[in-house]
């Protein structure tokens, strides 16, 4: 008897505190890297939105003369495995195919064919894709279609009635590219510069000179000049014409939004350096001249040269100032940096606000140099992605007049006025949408592409990399009118995790917000417009909208049927109303398993378990005695 009231005990103690199992962790298995062969990317890639086994940018390429030649056109074939001299020779024959080159690394052969050919290429055994190749691809006219901003011009679109601030070295007036609005010869900085009614429309309506000995009265109405470059090879791509570039390069270096104005800023030297303080003090005119110029978009490619790991908390100066000028309507964008490494990028674009532009090269892939977040506050930064090397823009030259020079540059300097444009064009289809709004609509349309972590948002290239064309789509559907935000007593949790990235390993705090899988994520509506449902979508998958209707205003995810595995996720949320849709909100969550069962609730099981065991003492007990009785 004895022996069974231990083997009961015995059995007790082995259930744990409330019969709960410990917690099983489980060991992630690496997947294959996105473009291998294993993925069979091909079959699914959004580089081929109309299924044609081309690529996007080769479709736009056959309608360009540039790129055809002769009749002929430059591309690279993709197989499904590893191509050998064979295929070569299979390349030769079924299809004209005149080879240039045979990768070991990667399952493509690049060379020449006939236009007329390429079915017959597309058809023969073994090949599955075909991508444009061509040296073009490397100017400024190259990074157009890589962001589609080409089809955003198709549709009447190129940044008219909005001004585009560039907070810099100063933009050089006598250049062809960026005097005017028109491209007419007869418009010089001598005939539009201080003119109370010039022949023509200039471009830069405004110039402010920050440096500590220049004078400027804060008018606007200085003669604008750059003795560097810099700003002027920004406001180039931000919003130059291309003035005489098809003449002297054979190539159209036009930025992104040329229907759009400048406003010329200088905030650094002749010699690119500067202070915290002037760089503030160019920041405040800009706030203060915002409604006078309309401006909607700034490019800062600058940033603290000392220590930026030491620069990225919300309170330093500069960044501060960064956020005020978001709060005044302008949407700033800033450059991350070109440090490389992770949490490297200080202020000021670590501000919480602006958006924060990390550089790719011209096939999307993340520049070596691009600094990464996160800031040691756990914030994720850069926000978006874009082109940012061998950027061909407008080159200074003050011993020419009226030049229409033209040079390349790479760094997040060139990505960021690129964002810039977009922004602009983005504020002409839709002028009410505010500077949140806009990087909304930039982030949640943006191509996903991750380095060292496949998570989104990600501290390498943000959201994404930006494209115009769907950022411009979803402009249209946005109503300003209505707004949502997490509400505040959301809890938050942070871990601490490594990022590699091939060249370095750095252990970083990334930030969440922390809910439970029986809990609820609830948010709170802004703005004056009627919503009546709140959607969902998990960033990471093909997902499509999640519509929950509101009840007595109350605008809340349930997550107990939500279908999301404990682990970190990341939402787009957005209301519906009967004029659309907000700007979506991106938040990055870790969701928990709920907490063990308390009270009755507990208790029942306990009760049931006990009761159990109980009876089969008792069972025993009687067996026993009943036994010992009929032998005596």
């Amino acid at each position: 008897m004895r022996i069974l009231l231990v083997a009961a005990l015995l059995l007790l103690s082995s259930l744990g505190p409330l019969g709960i199992p410990e917690e099983v962790v489980l060991v992630s298995v690496a997947e294959p890297l996105p473009g291998s062969l294993e993925t069979q990317w091909w079959e699914w890639t959004a580089m081929d939105s109309d299924r044609n086994q081309m690529h996007d940018a080769l479709d736009l390429a056959l309608l360009e003369e540039q790129f055809v030649i002769d009749g002929r056109i430059e591309v690279l074939v993709d197989f499904d495995h590893m191509p050998t001299a064979v295929d070569e020779e299979l390349l030769t024959q079924g299809a004209d195919f005149e080879v240039t080159w045979r990768f070991h690394h990667v399952p493509i052969i690049a060379g020449f064919v006939e236009v007329y050919r390429l079915p017959d290429l597309l058809a023969l055994p073994g090949v599955v894709f075909l991508t444009h190749d061509s040296p073009v691809r490397l100017m400024l006219d190259g990074a157009i279609p890589e962001h589609h901003v080409d089809q955003v011009w198709d549709l009447g679109f190129d940044g008219t009635g909005i001004t585009v601030a560039i907070i810099d070295t100063g933009i050089d007036a006598n250049h062809l590219s960026i005097n005017d609005m028109d491209d007419d010869p007869e418009c010089t900085a001598a005939t539009i510069q201080g003119v109370p009614n010039p022949p023509c429309q200039k471009k830069i309506v405004a110039f402010y000179d920050a440096l500590d000995d220049s004078g400027d009265d804060g008018s606007g109405e200085a003669t604008p000049y750059d003795g560097h470059g810099h700003g002027s090879h920004c406001a180039g791509i931000s919003t130059g014409t291309g003035e005489g570039s098809e003449e002297a390069y054979g190539a159209n270096y036009r930025g992104v939004a040329p229907g759009a104005q400048l406003v010329g800023v200088k905030v650094l030297s002749d010699s690119g350096s500067g202070s915290f303080e002037e760089v503030m003090r160019g920041m405040e005119w800009t706030i203060d001249n915002q409604e006078k110029y309309n401006i909607r978009a700034a490019s800062m490619s600058l940033g603290g040269v000392w220590v930026s790991e030491l620069t990225q908390e919300q309170e330093e100066r500069v960044t501060h100032v960064a956020n005020l000028m978001v709060a005044a309507g302008i949407a700033l964008t800033i450059a991350a940096g070109n440090s490389a490494a992770y949490g490297t990028i200080g202020t000021p674009g670590a501000a919480r606000d602006v958006i924060t532009v990390g550089a790719t090269e011209h096939d999307r892939e993340l520049a070596i140099y691009s600094s990464k977040g996160p800031t040691h506050e756990g914030v994720i930064k850069p926000n978006v992605a874009a082109v940012g090397s061998s950027v061909w823009s407008v080159q200074n030259d003050d011993s020419v007049s009226g030049e229409a020079t033209y040079v390349g540059m790479s760094g997040t300097s060139m990505a960021t006025p690129m964002v810039a444009g977009i922004v602009a064009l983005i504020n002409e289809a839709n002028p009410d949408l505010s500077p949140l709004m806009v990087r909304a609509i930039l982030e949640s349309t943006a191509e996903y592409r991750w380095l060292s972590h496949p998570v989104r948002p990600n501290n390498d290239y943000g959201w994404g990399f930006v494209e115009a064309d769907v950022a411009m789509a979803e402009a249209e559907l946005i109503d300003p009118s209505i707004n949502l935000s997490l509400d505040s007593n959301t809890p938050q949790v942070t871990h601490r995790e490594t990022y590699d990235d091939g060249n370095s390993t750095s252990e970083v705090n990334i930030t969440r917000w922390f809910v439970r899988q029986d809990g609820a994520l609830h948010f709170l509506k802004g703005g004056p417009g009627n919503a009546s449902a709140i959607e969902w979508r998990n960033v990471l998958l093909y997902d499509s909208w999640h519509t929950l209707a509101a009840y007595d205003g109350d605008f809340s995810i349930p997550l107990e049927n939500s279908g999301l595995e404990p682990g970190n996720h990341t939402l787009w949320v957005r209301l519906a109303g009967p004029e659309g849709v907000s700007a979506p909100v991106g938040i990055t969550i870790h969701l928990a398993e709920p907490l063990p069962a308390t009270g009755d609730e507990a208790v029942l099981p306990l009760l049931m378990i006990m009761m159990g065991i109980l009876v089969a003492i008792l069972v025993s007990a009687s067996i026993f005695l009943w036994r010992r009785s009929a032998t005596s």
